[in-house]
């Protein structure tokens, strides 16, 4: 289940940190420039996981717990492997889509609400740790950006850009964990993973990207 975050009053305020730009200036490029619009795309988001396949693209180093968006170009029935386990799973074309493993080795395909928009960024937060809902919040602008993301689901957020935001990961009013300088770029995205337990948490960032 993934939550697209519309926007709001205060989000209008994240919009308006921007500020005037060059047109295309600063662009990504990630969700426009694929290499088949009709194919699916699938990437790897986990938690302590070496080693991943997907189809006959492997993967063994995903320190970020992220890895690149694999091009399916036959959508429909494909393989994950996740360690040892290997997963059967479904992708439509032009989608794009999160093979999620949780701390608790729980594993789910989870759809992306991904934004063709050639002014923005997209935003997707997932939460892998073992706080049962977290937000993802804008200091500058003092709001939240996605909110209410429970454990091992996420949400997503397109954002104006080229912009440059620090986020906070924050439980009600408690700050669990901080991210500075987080760059956005246009027609780009990036994933926000925070993970951890039992009081001991991180929050990483990775660029979304096809994988090579």
């Amino acid at each position: 289940m993934t939550r697209l975050t519309r926007w709001t009053k205060s989000l209008f305020l994240l919009a308006m940190l921007g500020g005037a730009v060059p047109a295309f200036a600063q662009d990504g490029g990630l969700y426009e420039d694929v290499p088949d619009p009709n194919a699916s795309f699938v990437r790897i988001v986990a938690v302590g996981l070496s080693t991943a396949v997907i189809e006959n693209t492997s993967f063994d180093n995903l320190g970020s717990g992220v890895s690149g968006y694999v091009v399916v170009n036959k959508p429909g029935e494909i393989t994950v492997v996740t360690g040892v386990d290997e997963t059967k799973v479904t992708v439509e074309p032009g989608k794009y889509y999160s093979f999620v493993v949780g701390a608790d080795g729980s594993k789910a395909l989870v759809p992306e609400d991904i934004s063709s928009s050639p002014a923005q960024a997209v935003i997707t937060f997932f939460n892998l740790s073992d706080k049962p809902m977290v937000d993802l919040f804008v200091p500058a602008a003092k709001a939240v950006a996605v909110p209410g993301i429970a454990t091992n689901l996420s949400g997503s957020v397109a954002l104006k850009a080229p912009l440059t935001l620090d986020f906070e990961v924050r439980e009600g009013d408690t700050v669990l964990a901080s991210l500075p300088a987080v760059e956005l770029e246009r027609r780009a995205g990036v994933a926000i993973v925070f993970r951890g337990s039992a009081g001991a948490y991180e929050v990483l960032q990775t660029a979304s990207s096809i994988a090579k």
